[in-house]
């Protein structure tokens, strides 16, 4: 395992095909999603959606760019780059990698097996989001964490 990173989002709104968070590789490095959280902070409803993990290949136009977070202190800043709360969605490959249907009344913990972990490849502007592709009914903004490693 390489260096480890963490950072949060939300997206924009609580309709469906918003993303919350989006690690973005490049020419040099392979992002690998290991880990993800997807809840909501808000006073919930009773009210279900679909949430996917799926790589893109163009990154879209993110609100915010936080800087993802070291896991270890003593790791070097990070070579991906980070995007929340998207106002122009990423181009998304047609499948998502892995579908979460979840109640927003609950929390979601993902974990990839050891050496099983969600990878994009080594191109400019490609990598990984974690977005609400469905939702029934009016479901409120998503909390999401990601945890990668380069």
């Amino acid at each position: 395992m390489g260096r480890a990173y963490s950072f949060q989002g939300t997206n924009a709104s609580g309709t469906a095909t918003k993303t919350g968070t989006a690690v973005v590789g490049g020419t040099t490095v392979r992002p690998r999603l290991y880990e993800c959280l997807i809840g909501n902070a808000q006073a919930p409803g009773d009210v279900a959606g679909l949430y996917g993990i799926t790589r893109f290949t163009a990154a879209g136009t993110p609100a915010s760019t936080p800087v993802p977070q070291p896991v270890d202190p003593a790791d070097v800043a990070c070579v991906c780059t980070s995007g929340i709360t998207h106002s122009a969605e990423p181009t998304y490959a047609a499948q998502d990698l892995c579908q979460i249907p979840i109640n927003q009344r609950g929390t979601h913990r993902w974990i990839a097996n050891p050496g099983f972990e969600l990878i994009a490849p080594a191109v400019a502007s490609n990598g990984l989001g974690q977005r609400l592709v469905s939702a029934v009914a009016s479901a409120l903004a998503s909390n999401f964490n990601t945890f990668f490693y380069e």
